[in-house]
């Protein structure tokens, strides 16, 4: 096996990436020597050592089952559903990397031999494309994609959070009287001022048009909901000038709470907008609870 492994160590050094070779047993036998400016660790400080060792624990068991099921049966492939996966490095960082695996038989053996590449670039155009697709253009603030998609999940992890739905008064006039690009300045300024109530944890959203919602993780006290409705109609209502234009509009706020007043995304988004159409019908400013 040595020998071997000697015979093919020239050839898997002259490659541009990183490669590793695994026994049956889930333990490196191989390294080259790109692997230390991927990852870190030299060939040396590899060698016996389980791969486990290269993988987040979050990771580990289940690449533990697609290893073994794979040196089994598998045809040589890229690894995973996306264009990236994440190994570990020495100092404990995860590195975004794609992988592609294929079966090596040595001396009756079969090894597996996976070859590295660093996709940092990768993940970075991911990030970026993710954030546009996510980002209200007009505003900058999340749009209902994010929203949805941070709801999901903290319904899916039962995390308690609330929604504040927003809807404009007295905006539709900028737009008739001064044209769409004075109102679309309207709502710019009335996304920064939401983006600016809001904790790192929670997102402001502009749903279309002249609606909008908080999302505030973790708050499900009627009264503290109560509060931050209060301080977000005093900002939004806040007289503002754009030019020689002074201006104000007027805002009614309908609130939701996970799980008191549903337990899926539809149905909270509906109980805050019809709590808003009737703190609107009762002129006041926002309807929290019953």
């Amino acid at each position: 096996m040595k020998d071997t492994l000697l015979a093919l160590s020239d050839l898997l050094n002259m490659l541009p990436d990183a490669v590793v070779i695994v026994d049956g047993k889930g333990r490196i036998t191989f390294a080259n020597a790109h692997i230390e400016g991927l990852l870190g660790y030299t060939p040396g400080e590899l060698e016996k050592q389980p791969l486990e060792r290269l993988i987040p624990k979050q990771y580990r068991a289940e690449h533990k089952v697609h290893l073994e099921r794979f040196q089994e049966n598998g045809q040589a492939m890229v690894m995973g559903d996306r264009p990236l996966i994440y190994g570990l490095d020495k100092s404990g960082g995860e590195i975004p990397i794609s992988v592609s695996i294929a079966n090596l038989d040595l001396d009756g053996e079969r090894f597996s031999i996976a070859v590295m590449h660093d996709s940092g670039e990768i993940q970075s155009e991911i990030t970026e494309v993710t954030s546009k697709a996510e980002t209200d253009l007009l505003t900058g603030i999340g749009n209902r994609l994010r929203l949805s998609q941070l709801l999901q999940t903290a319904i899916e992890k039962s995390r308690p959070f609330s929604l504040l739905y927003l809807d404009l008064e007295n905006f539709k006039p900028f737009n008739d009287n001064y044209g769409h690009e004075i109102g679309d300045k309207v709502l710019q300024i009335v996304g920064r001022r939401l983006q600016a109530l809001v904790r790192s944890e929670d997102l402001a959203v502009r749903l279309g048009g002249d609606e909008f919602v908080l999302y505030l993780d973790g708050l499900v006290d009627n009264g503290i909901l109560e509060q931050r409705a209060a301080a977000v109609g005093d900002s939004v209502s806040r007289r503002f000038h754009i030019g020689d234009l002074s201006g104000a509009v007027g805002v009614n706020i309908g609130g939701a709470t996970f799980p008191r007043d549903g337990d899926n995304e539809h149905e909270l988004i509906n109980v805050a907008d019809q709590k808003m159409y009737q703190a609107k019908q009762a002129g006041i400013p926002y309807k929290i609870g019953k």
